[in-house]
């Protein structure tokens, strides 16, 4: 810099510049950390689950050094820049394409052996990544203690010991990617692992080759030993060039002298040399203290993946997880129902009878109170998911459940998308991404959705407690797991033996990471990204159709049924003969069947008679019917619809106000369980229909899985009623 003030200004604003442009993108293996480590970094509210496969997309938040923000992106999981999933390709194309100022490589501290391979690779590459010895309060509690100085020194890194739970290290982790940013080697990085001398000279002379003829702005050192990995990438990209042919030749013959001279592939050996180097690297660094200390994750393993007790402790904890659901939701329930009850009674006290007040109370107060009042039960259900997630039994019952995946033609990986599915279907179909046959892919798309949602939930928790409330938490428990899983296993088998009867078999690896108690901030944002997103359809989706419900369910106006039915009503009051019970009594069965005239005629009531015939064999009627069309944009919009066609307009006594007891004078316990039936197989809602198809990218399997969805949905109904009904239930 030069000694002047204009050229300190210059530099000063040279380097404002620079520092306000910086990259920094977070790699690393699944279950290290990343995620949880992006969070702390942005505020960001980025879901983080215990498993592999949880960061499919791109994100990006932003840090500040200084007043200066600093980008920063959470890479997809990735054990190695090979590429063998989507994943991993993502990743890969990123650091490899967008070329960010800084990778900060994420490793968990406790297991540097297999974290540190991607390090390995990153460092071949040229690059000089920031190490994260990430959940470095599990070093202590294994016995472990590891020199970080000594650890830098050997991989020419910056290693800085972290903790994403706590926040420690953060801090001084951002500080070394941004001064390692603003002064970055002038050389590339001349790291590389020691290979057998016969392979050492295959890599220089392909090397050479590769120099003399392919521009490319990644090191060739790495591009031959890509080559000599036969990475498909790689070498699509060296075929593509006027003297690849050359190069690949180069290669084979190659290839062919070392396994002549060496009896083995020159992949194995490079993979046996970069380990070989990171046990020495470990050896040197990393000391145990306590010798044959038993894990406790492995004593829980012994019962929680237990051949025979996995399974039925599996159901139980998601038994206990729907019991607690119901039970501890109950009495917030009744609250925010006594809320609504005082607002609709209020508005009714405070505004004269017309349009507006009918608009309040019985659209948007009867259609919005009638869904918010399951609130409770959503947040219960995400807090118990959550913890699942954040303790590492989620990667458990993947793992557990592998056997019976490839029973009916999936992929062990097929149970992920599965078990996101109980929280949303739209995340658990992008979920599908991560496996790696095209055929998995399609076919565990068209079966997630039979998983219950979280948005199912509002209609099975207020059909359990009006029809079933002596068992509603066995009920609730039933549909939202045993029912849909049970559909998913059998449509699985279907496919199996008809549209999917040759799929190729990929093995089932999946990292189990230890056990570890979640924390407050990681669960709070969970709940509160779903909270929100619950409260986001409160205001927007459920609110329009509500209006839109109570519009048409109120025109055309039709004055002769209103002065036909006055007219009785008045004669009523007026008549000295009958007693105030009767006349009440009388009153209010007019009332209902004014109501029920005027309803009938209304766009509504024309369009529910249109289509009662279909859900008239599965013992529904034309409110049931309206109801189910409008789930089609959100499930959350059924009980918001019952609220409005169920309740709208009909005068009754305060203790008999609830969309309950509408709902157990309308339905039987054997036509409410078909209607739940129905209301679980059929399309979750329409965002989920766009997922699909964006997904599929086939509009074929699209309209399957729509037309499937909805006739498995039908006979599963009809059946069951039917059935019901002849065994005189």
């Amino acid at each position: 810099m030069s000694k002047d003030g204009t050229g300190n200004n210059s530099s000063a604003d040279e380097l404002k510049k620079r520092i306000s442009s910086i990259r920094i993108a977070l790699a690393g293996n699944p279950n290290s950390g990343k995620t949880s480590l992006f969070n702390c970094l942005t505020g960001a509210s980025q879901r983080v689950g215990n498993w592999s496969g949880v960061t499919v997309d791109i994100i990006e938040g932003t840090s500040h050094t200084g007043n200066q923000p600093v980008t920063i992106t959470d890479l997809p999981g990735t054990y190695s820049l090979s590429a063998c999933s989507p994943e991993e390709q993502v990743a890969r194309d990123y650091i490899f394409e967008k070329m960010p100022d800084v990778v900060v490589d994420v490793i968990d501290a406790t297991n540097l052996e297999r974290h540190l391979y991607l390090t390995v690779q990153l460092l071949e590459l040229g690059m000089r990544p920031v190490l994260a010895l990430n959940m470095w309060d599990e070093v202590t509690g294994k016995g472990l203690v590891i020199d970080v100085d000594r650890l830098g020194k050997l991989l020419g890194v910056t290693v800085i010991p972290t903790n994403a739970r706590t926040g420690t290290g953060l801090k001084e982790l951002v500080n070394a990617a941004v001064n390692q940013a603003l002064h970055p080697d002038k050389e590339p990085g001349s790291f590389a692992v020691r290979l057998p001398p016969e392979l050492e000279k295959a890599v220089t002379e392909l090397e050479a080759a590769i120099c003399k003829c392919i521009k490319s702005k990644l090191n060739t050192r790495w591009l031959a030993l890509q080559l000599l990995e036969y990475d498909r990438q790689t070498q699509s990209m060296i075929e593509n060039d006027s003297c690849g042919r050359e190069i690949i030749a180069l290669r084979d013959k190659l290839e062919v002298d070392i396994k002549k001279t060496l009896g083995d592939s020159s992949e194995n050996f490079i993979t046996e040399s970069r380990y070989g180097f990171i046990a020495g690297a470990v050896r040197e660094t990393v000391n145990e203290t306590k010798v044959n200390r038993v894990e406790i994750s492995d004593r829980i393993d012994s019962v929680l993946t237990h051949r025979f007790w996995a399974y039925p402790v599996f159901f139980a904890f998601m038994w206990l997880l729907f019991q607690g659901t119901f039970t501890f939701g109950e009495y917030p329930m009744h609250w925010i129902q006594a809320l609504f009850a005082w607002l609709g009674d209020t508005v009714t006290a405070l505004l004269p009878q017309g349009t507006i007040r009918s608009l309040l109370v019985d659209g948007v107060i009867a259609g919005v109170g009638g869904v918010i009042v399951f609130l409770p039960n959503i947040l219960i259900l995400f807090l118990g998911i959550s913890i699942m997630e954040d303790t590492g039994y989620m990667a458990r019952a993947a793992f557990i459940m592998d056997k019976v995946m490839h029973r009916i033609g999936l992929h062990g990986k097929s149970f992920i998308p599965m078990l996101m599915g109980l929280g949303c279907t739209v995340p658990a179909i992008m979920a599908a991404r991560t496996l790696e046959s095209q055929k998995d892919r399609i076919k565990t798309i068209l079966l997630t959705p039979l998983i219950s949602c979280s948005a199912r939930l509002p209609v099975f928790v207020l059909f359990a407690g009006a029809l079933f409330p002596h068992n509603a938490g066995n009920m609730v428990f039933l549909f939202q797991v045993i029912f849909g899983f049970s559909a998913f296993i059998f449509m699985g088998l279907l496919f199996k033996h008809s549209l999917f009867r040759k799929t190729e078999d990929y093995p089932f690896v999946m990292e189990l990471p230890p056990y570890r108690i979640p924390t407050l901030r990681s669960t709070v944002i969970h709940m509160w990204h779903k909270t929100q997103h619950y409260l986001k359809k409160m205001g927007g989706v459920v609110l329009a159709f509500s209006v839109i419900l109570w519009w048409a369910g109120e025109y055309p106006k039709v004055p002769e049924i209103e002065k036909k039915y006055d007219l009785q009503i008045e004669n009523v009051k007026n008549n000295s003969r009958l007693s105030d019970t009767d006349r009440e009594l009388l009153v209010k069965k007019l009332e209902n069947e004014k109501h029920a005239q005027r309803i009938t005629q209304t766009y509504i009531g024309r369009i529910g008679k249109v289509i009662e015939p279909i859900v008239t064999p599965f013992g529904t009627d034309w409110r049931g019917a309206v109801s189910l069309v409008t789930g089609l944009v959100a499930k959350e919009v059924v009980v918001g619809s019952m609220g409005v066609l169920y309740a709208a307009g009909e005068q009754t006594a305060e203790h008999d106000s609830s969309l309950q007891n509408k709902i157990r004078e309308a339905f039987t316990p054997l036509s409410g369980f078909a209607f739940m039936l129905f209301v679980l197989l059929y399309t979750p809602c329409l965002v989920a229909l766009v997922t699909i198809i964006r997904e599929l990218k086939n509009w074929k399997w699209s309209l399957f899985s729509l037309g499937y969805q909805l006739s498995f949905a039908w006979i599963a109904a009809v059946s069951v009623y039917q059935t019901g009904r002849l065994l005189g239930f």
